[in-house]
Parts: C-alpha cells; sequence; structure tokens
C-alpha cells in the first residue's frame, strides 16, 4: 500500500503534498453529499480488468473511482480515474481511524477545457464496490467571476417549474417552453435561435434539440407594448425515459440573438420517485480553471459504517463565530460575528424573513429558514453568505433545519394542517422522508447528535413539552427524562454527554440520560435557542435585556454570564461556527 501511494504521488509531481485535507497526522472537517445509483452487473465486470483480477479485490470495498464532467456515466465526459486510498483527514474526524484511509484525489494540468467565468458545471463522481456496483454522487461547481451574457435578451422559463418533479409517467415526453425577445430590437422578437443542454452549458452538456422558436405568446407582445413581439415562443418535447428515479437533472437553455450574443437561463427538475439506495458515502470538494482540474473527498462502504467518532473537544479552531437571526435594518436576517461580539457583519437581504441558520459540521454552510412567496422553505449558503440555493420547494412550511454529525441529511420541521413533523433530506434537497407520526401533536425543533445517526426533538402538547431522542430513519423513539418542567428547542454536547434546553424561559443542562439537572442562565427571562460551543465550552441564547431580545453567551457550568449584542432589533437563534484549524 505504501509503495502504491509514494508511485501516485511521485506520478502526480508531489501536487498531493499542497492539500490540506489529505494529511499525515488526520484531524478535523465535514463532508455533503449526494445522490446516487448503480449501474449493471456487466459494466461492473468491464471496469475493474477483462482478466479475472476482480477476484484480487474484497467484494465490500471501494476499489475505483471515476470523474465525470456535466453528465453521468452514459452522457457526461470522463475527466479519469481518481486515486484511491489516501489519507484523509476529514473521514477520520468524523467517522475514526479505521476510515483514515478512504480518501481520493484526482488532479489534471492539461485539460484542454475552456470554463466561462461565472458558468455552472457539474462533477460527477462514481465509486466502485465489486459486491453493490456503482454508486454516484452530484456536486455542482461555479467558475469564479461574472458570466458575460447579453441582458437585452430576455429569456423566460414557464416549463417545467424549477425543481419540479417529473412523474414517471410524463418524462418521456418532458415539455422545455418559455419566450424569449431582444429588447433592442423593436421590429421582431430578434432571437435567432433557442439550444437545449442537459446537465453542463454549451461544449460540454448534452445537446437535447434546437427548440421550436416563433410560437405566438399574444402576453408577451401585451406587456411590452410591441406587436412585433407576439412571436417570441419557444417549445422543445424531450424523452427523460433513460433519467433514473430520484436523479436530480439541470436544462441549460440558451436564446441566441440575430447578432450571435446570447442570455442562459437554467431549470432545476427531478425525476418523481426515490433513488436507488446507495451503498457509498462519498464527499466531494471540486475546483475547476482553465489550468487545472481537481477532483477530491472520500469514499465509504455505508455498511462499515453504524456511527461517527466523538470529536475531540482540545481540537484547534481558526474560526469561532456565531451566526443569528437579527431585526437590525427593520426585518429578519442571517448575521455573524465573533463569539466575544465583535466583527457584526450582514450576511442574508432577502425581503422575506430569514431565521434558524444551523451551521454544517465542519462550518463551511449554513442552512436557514427563508419565508419564500409566504412559505417557509430551506436555504443553503456559503459561511460567507455566498451561494445561496433553496433545497426545498414544498407547498407547506419547512424550516428550522439541522444537519447531522457527517453532514450528509438535513433534518427539519414541517407545519401541515396546523401541526409539526420531523422530516429528513439529503444534504442536497433530495430524497425527503418523513419521521414522525404524531396525531394531534406537534413534533418539531430537531437537533442531530453530534456522532450518531440520532436526532432529538420536542414533542407534547402546549406547556408540556418532552425531549424524545430518535433514530435517523424515525425508528426507536425514547423520551430522555420524566419532569413537569417544559423542554423545549434541544442542542448536544459534541461529546454527545451533555443536554442544553428551554423552559421557555430559563435555560438549562442535564446529562443525555436526564440527570444533573442545572440552570445557567441566571436571572434572565425568555431565554430560548440554546446551542453548545463545539469546544464544549460556551452556551450561546437568546435572552430579554430591557425589552429586547440579545445574544448571550456563558461557560457551560453557568459562569461568566455575558450580553453579546447591543444593536437595534431583537436578535435570537444563535448556533456556533467554529472551523478547524488546517495545520497539524
Amino acid at each position: 500500500m505504501i509503495i502504491l501511494l509514494l508511485v501516485a504521488v511521485i506520478s502526480l509531481g508531489f501536487i498531493i503534498l499542497k492539500y490540506t485535507i489529505f494529511k499525515p497526522a488526520p484531524e478535523e472537517e465535514a463532508s455533503e453529499p449526494e445522490q446516487t445509483d448503480t449501474a449493471d452487473q456487466e459494466e461492473t465486470d468491464t471496469a475493474i480488468s477483462e482478466d479475472g483480477a476482480q477476484d484480487q479485490f474484497e467484494e465490500d470495498e471501494v476499489t475505483v473511482i471515476e470523474i465525470y464532467l456535466d453528465g453521468d456515466r452514459e452522457s457526461g465526459t470522463l475527466l479519469g480515474e481518481a486515486v484511491y486510498g489516501m489519507t484523509s483527514q476529514e473521514a477520520f474526524t468524523i467517522y475514526g481511524e479505521y476510515f483514515s484511509e478512504t480518501g481520493y484525489l484526482f488532479v489534471s494540468n492539461d485539460t484542454g477545457y475552456t470554463f466561462e467565468p461565472g458558468s455552472t458545471h457539474y462533477i460527477y463522481v462514481y465509486a466502485l464496490i465489486p459486491k453493490y456496483g456503482w454508486n454516484y454522487t452530484r456536486e455542482k461547481v461555479v467558475i469564479p467571476g461574472e458570466e458575460e451574457v447579453d441582458e437585452n435578451i430576455n429569456l423566460s422559463i414557464d416549463d417545467p417549474p424549477n425543481n419540479e418533479a417529473i412523474k414517471e409517467d410524463n418524462k418521456s415526453d418532458i415539455r422545455i417552453s418559455g419566450w424569449s425577445i431582444d429588447s433592442g430590437c423593436q421590429e421582431s422578437p430578434g432571437i435567432d435561435s433557442v439550444e437545449i443542454y442537459l446537465n453542463g452549458p454549451r461544449g460540454y452538456g448534452k445537446f437535447l434539440s434546437e427548440a421550436d422558436y416563433g410560437i405566438e405568446r399574444s402576453d408577451v407582445a401585451n406587456a411590452f407594448g410591441n406587436a412585433s413581439y407576439i412571436n417570441s415562443g419557444y417549445s422543445l418535447y424531450f424523452d427523460g425515459s433513460d433519467l433514473e428515479p430520484g436523479s436530480q437533472n439541470t436544462f441549460y437553455i440558451y436564446s441566441f440573438s440575430n447578432s450571435g450574443s446570447y442570455n442562459l437561463g437554467l431549470r432545476d427538475f427531478t425525476i418523481e420517485g426515490k433513488s436507488k439506495e446507495s451503498n457509498t458515502i462519498i464527499s466531494v470538494e471540486a475546483n475547476l480553471d482553465n489550468q487545472s482540474i481537481e477532483v477530491s473527498g472520500w469514499a465509504i462502504n455505508k455498511d462499515d459504517i453504524i456511527e461517527g467518532k466523538p470529536r475531540d473537544p482540545n481540537m484547534e479552531y481558526s474560526v469561532k463565530k456565531i451566526v443569528f437571526t437579527s431585526g437590525k435594518n427593520g426585518n429578519e436576517d442571517i448575521y455573524i460575528m465573533n463569539i466575544d461580539g465583535s466583527e457584526l457583519t450582514q450576511l442574508t437581504d432577502y425581503s422575506g424573513k430569514d431565521n434558524y441558520p444551523a451551521v454544517s459540521p465542519d462550518g463551511e454552510k449554513i442552512a436557514y429558514t427563508s419565508d419564500i412567496g409566504g412559505v417557509w422553505q430551506i436555504v443553503v449558503m456559503n459561511w460567507d453568505g455566498t451561494e445561496k440555493e433553496q433545497i426545498t420547494y414544498n407547498p407547506w412550511r419547512s424550516g428550522y433545519p439541522a444537519w447531522s454529525f457527517d453532514g450528509r441529511f438535513i433534518f427539519f420541521e414541517v407545519c401541515m394542517e396546523g401541526k409539526y413533523e420531523i422530516y429528513r433530506m439529503n444534504s442536497d434537497g433530495s430524497n425527503m422522508t418523513r419521521l414522525t407520526f404524531n396525531p394531534n401533536i406537534d413534533d418539531w425543533h430537531p437537533y442531530a447528535h453530534p456522532f450518531q445517526y440520532r436526532v432529538i426533538y420536542e414533542t407534547g402538547p402546549s406547556r408540556n413539552e418532552e425531549l424524545y431522542l430518535m433514530d435517523y430513519d424515525g425508528e426507536n423513539a425514547k423520551k430522555i427524562s420524566d419532569t413537569d418542567m417544559r423542554q423545549r428547542v434541544p442542542a448536544i454536547s459534541i461529546d454527545g454527554e451533555k443536554i442544553v434546553f428551554s423552559d421557555n424561559s430559563s435555560i438549562y443542562t442535564m446529562d443525555i440520560d436526564g440527570g444533573n439537572l442545572k440552570k445557567v442562565s441566571g436571572d434572565l427571562q425568555y431565554c430560548r435557542h440554546p446551542d453548545i460551543s463545539p469546544d464544549n465550552k460556551y452556551i450561546s441564547f437568546e435572552g430579554n435585556a430591557n425589552g429586547q431580545l440579545e445574544i448571550f453567551i456563558v461557560n457551560v457550568d453557568g459562569s461568566n454570564l455575558q450580553k453579546l449584542t447591543n444593536i437595534p432589533g431583537d436578535d435570537y437563534d444563535p448556533y456556533f461556527l467554529y472551523q478547524a484549524s488546517q495545520s497539524f
């Protein structure tokens, strides 16, 4: 194994040495998955070798990693095979030493590709376990910079609606339609053609066809007050029979003017149904530019994972912050600050309300609730507020997200017919699953266990709320303690030993079995939404100060209570954001 690894390093020109996530001394970070599928066993046989070399591999271990650009194994461009079996700090931190050699790396410095600034691409990482076949995950990559499109070209996509789930019966005849005009042209719509691609931009994704352009759209002509725009509609019917149930896909729709300039619209959609159960957990980090393509991560047989590894509370962190909701500017937005209250920065400025932030295990992503069109939805952004992406499009209120310890899943609450239930989905918004079924009782405010596939949550009638812990699939729900006090909005310490919660007025800690109850919020009132820092040192929460909600921090033992915010408006929903140091 050591010899193979040295050969791989030499052949890559020692490029591997610059990757801090693959270090001999493994430590911290987390992941983001996943959507998977399985290919035929016939492909499995040919992918390994033609001389029976499959017998050399363990049947239930990852043996091959392949990287594709802007499409799956059928339609994408094969970039190459990654080096697998490398030391992964991230996998070690999440799952333990047994999984430390599950990293992979693909680097190409002679790409021959031109990636336009601002363009969106998709990397497909396939992992082969001989016993099960191929599984993949799809990772979105946005090239830095601004995309050069013609703003005079108006492009509208009517069908399919964004993130629509295409029914199985309809996927052989998917309609893509809308309208487009060049507002710089008054004598005609000014559009030469509309081209449509699948899962990648022009020159990369699969070219479907040129749409039928010139369809009558009197509504467009009336809206612009120009009768010359009446024949501005486009339409294309696409046979998506080969698309797998549960798969996520993207249409790229290009509208070209008579002068050759263009504008581009993207439309995400899924195929109705659940994707086939994946046997592989795959983490991906990808960087694309015109000089190199770099894809790294780790891949593990799901059957090998029972739970994760408790994080070392003495781990060093280079970033220590708190994200929270504030009404500072008259609207509910997400802010971030240092744990001493300094360097306040606004992260969201949406016209609707943004609240209930939750931080991914590696501190790189923030999921939060956003009131979009009058309905709560869940949005994910980078920790600096960039690249916001809506991941739920439900007709019912969906909010209060919580990441699983490995970043694979997001638990959240859904309000239907006046009551709340707990759901789980993949961290990209796919495979939504209902976990609780309690008639006439709210199950809400989930918080994931720090190293087990379990979730703590609040349940019970108003003023009689209790805390329960259940498996990630909704099974084995158990009450934590018997007490007459209200138990609301829980959080769990990084070692899984302590629970912090609110009785709707004060903040308390207790052991995971319900013992050693202790009040830690002093004489403050209206204290809610506590969180425990990843180093097990602090508890943050909101509390009343002179008639206004402010963010407070206190040592885990209840000492050294401090108020962190003193700005206009209420401040609430605090959540710690820590990022591990990258040197060991």
